[in-house]
């Protein structure tokens, strides 16, 4: 009985596996071929052509773009993880008055869509000469979900092991960097995946923030794209494809740790 429910239970799984893959085996022959419509489901590979990705890199300002996504990901990524771990550390191993009320304030902001923030930030962003400036879009990165994540990862490091540091003389901030780090990196490779991802996908924030094409994201500059050759579908699929591969390389580099870092990061709360 309980084989047979297996059995039942992979096949579903395998169905579902399945309409997730499919659109992507679209997106990627679509892009090796010159199309005319978005409904050509044709999956032939008689008319393969490496031209869309020739047209791409060469007429367009994609590889500008992809830099500039890069540089805003990568930036995002160690800005949220420098400042997240430091303030999860002190969540999980300092006293201080208002500790509990203060993080349970910031994991609030949780819960507010990002969409309501957008105008307020905007105006904030605008008032300090950020429009238009990679401030704008690498500062609003991090989140409390950092904080959160970095937090419940350093509660089970145990008290005993930083007192020790702390008798031998060891400053916050060494054990913090030797001590604390080291123990955590599962779940700062966590942190690293989904805020990279994050940054990388973002498009309604950098679209209103960038008006020229000199720090514009992928993203946004594929929207472009699109709308520049609504023609020939499969240029904007290898656009969709060159933009979807280095956010999929990181995580199937990554993905081990991935998991682990979600695992200890939820043991406690």
């Amino acid at each position: 009985m309980k084989s047979i429910k297996r059995i039942i239970g992979n096949i579903i799984l395998l169905m579902i596996a399945s309409c997730m893959i499919v659109p992507f085996v679209y997106m990627v022959i679509t892009s090796f071929k010159i199309t005319y419509t978005a409904y050509n489901f044709d999956f032939s590979l008689s008319d393969i052509t490496l031209q869309n990705y020739i047209t791409i890199i060469r007429d367009t300002n994609f590889v500008h773009y992809f830099l500039n996504s890069l540089f805003i990901a990568i930036s995002g990524v160690v800005l949220n993880v420098l400042f997240s771990s430091l303030a999860g550390f002190a969540f999980a191993k300092k006293e201080f008055p208002g500790n509990e009320k203060l993080f349970f304030f910031m994991i609030m902001t949780l819960i507010i869509p990002s969409q309501v923030t957008m105008i307020p930030l905007y105006i904030i962003m605008r008032q300090l000469g950020w429009i238009n400036s990679y401030f704008a879009l690498i500062l609003p990165i991090p989140t409390a979900f950092g904080v959160f994540l970095m937090r419940q990862a350093i509660l089970n490091i145990p008290n005993d092991l930083i007192d020790s540091a702390r008798i031998d003389g060891c400053s916050d901030i060494r054990i913090f960097f030797q001590i604390v780090v080291p123990l955590i990196k599962p779940a700062i490779i966590t942190l690293t995946i989904f805020t990279f991802i994050g940054a990388w996908n973002e498009f309604l924030w950098p679209l209103i923030v960038t008006t020229n094409d000199s720090v514009r994201t992928l993203t946004v500059g594929l929207s472009s794209l699109n709308a520049q050759y609504t023609v020939n579908y499969g240029l904007v699929m290898a656009g969709s494809t060159l933009t979807f591969l280095p956010s999929f390389i990181i995580y199937l580099i990554l993905q081990k740790r991935f998991v682990e870092g979600v695992t200890l990061s939820g043991i406690k709360g």
